[in-house]
């Protein structure tokens, strides 16, 4: 099971049943997924796994290695009791070097929160599903580009916010949180509403500039809604 909390850019998987190799390529998977948002950090919830040998050691290792390379790094956070096996197999290896341990989802998320530098995000809050929503998330984009120095990012970045938007408007309804994030050189831009139905990745005539802009997207379903996402790049050879 993979849950988003989306307000700051933090993805929470929750590993649930036995560990095996099923168990295993679930977790590669969400792991996968979750890299491709380039999050801020991703927690991993592992008090309903059953790992009497601790045998899982070397997925979270692997998971805090794979989110040291992206550009800024991602940080990795494991929530489980202390007693559990895998725990002490981590600290036997040394992995709290790299490997921020937790009991607790909500030390975890207050931790990842506190770790986040605000300056780095812009988020509008919640805005009504009405056409002046458009003009609003265009023009913070704009803000975002101008206050960290990424013009050349600003018109195809406003031109998917807008695509975003529009999306939203339509299909769902719903007031909207948006977001955007400095990614290093790459922005990231999300709209969460409390629409059920996620996007479909090819559908003529629907988020056309999403698709074709973007240098990566997806959608994921939350607690009360879903969230769509898009990572924007500056070509090669852009100044």
């Amino acid at each position: 099971m993979v849950r988003h909390n989306f307000d700051d850019s933090v993805v929470e998987v929750a590993v649930r049943g036995q560990w095996c190799r099923q168990t295993a390529m679930h977790v590669y998977e969400a792991m996968r997924k979750s890299l491709a948002e380039h999050p801020s950090a991703i927690i991993f919830d592992l008090h309903e796994l059953s790992d009497l040998d601790g045998r899982s050691a070397a997925a979270w290792i692997a998971a805090s290695k794979a989110a040291a390379t992206l550009q800024p790094p991602a940080q990795v956070a494991l929530c489980a009791q202390p007693t559990r096996q895998v725990v002490a197999r981590l600290r036997q290896l040394g992995c709290t070097r790299f490997l921020s341990l937790f009991v607790t989802l909500e030390q975890a998320r207050t931790a990842v929160a506190g770790a986040l530098p605000l300056t780095d995000r812009l988020q509008l809050r919640w805005i009504p599903p009405h056409a002046e929503s458009l003009t609003a998330v265009r023009d913070m984009v704009a803000l975002a580009c101008r206050v960290w120095g990424m013009g050349v990012l600003a018109g195809v970045a406003q031109e998917v916010a807008i695509d975003l938007v529009a999306d939203s408007l339509m299909h769902a309804g719903t007031t909207m949180l948006f977001t955007v994030s400095r990614r290093s050189s790459s922005l990231y831009l999300a709209l969460r509403d409390h629409g059920t139905a996620l996007p479909p990745l090819h559908q003529p005539g629907r988020l056309t500039v999403l698709t074709d802009r973007s240098y990566v997207w997806g959608a994921s379903a939350t607690h009360d809604g879903k969230v769509v996402w898009a990572v924007v790049r500056a070509r090669r050879g852009c100044k």
